[in-house]
């Protein structure tokens, strides 16, 4: 199953359970000639070209998983997990603890108690103070934005 296919697949999916659960005026749905996007409270899922991304939020945790995507999101406290390759990622506020588990992602956040990155070739910067590090990786840039 490609990518897409895959993608296309988990919005399907992801759609009718939320219809299920959600009143039909909570839903938001956009399509164009190559984007879909689904919105209901506390998930989105999107597919553009081949990029494809599933963000899931809550009071405890946001959660990305997918491949080329392009995020900015609010942090209130929660931790933050980034899934997949090739993501961008800008945090506001503060978030408690960062993982990203993949390649090629780069993320920046404000403020950020701890940032854990599993994968290769990752680069993350933080603004506010320095956060605890680690680093299971190779090639991966994890300093604080200039």
């Amino acid at each position: 199953m490609s990518q897409k296919q895959l993608a296309l697949l988990s919005l399907v999916v992801a759609a009718a359970l939320s219809a299920c659960s959600q009143p039909k005026e909570d839903a938001i749905v956009q399509t164009d000639a190559d984007s879909q996007k689904i919105e209901v409270p506390g998930v989105s899922i999107e597919t553009k070209g081949d990029a494809s991304t599933v963000v899931t939020s809550d009071e405890t945790e946001i959660t990305i998983t997918g491949n080329k995507s392009v995020q900015t999101r609010a942090c209130t406290g929660q931790d933050v997990q980034m899934q997949g390759d090739d993501n961008q990622a800008t945090f506001t506020g503060s978030c408690k603890e960062l993982y990203v588990i993949g390649g090629r992602n780069t993320v920046t956040l404000e403020n950020v108690e701890a940032i854990q990155v599993t994968g290769d070739d990752n680069t993350v910067r933080w603004r506010g103070t320095e956060p605890q590090v680690t680093n299971i990786g190779k090639g991966n840039t994890i300093a604080k934005a200039e």
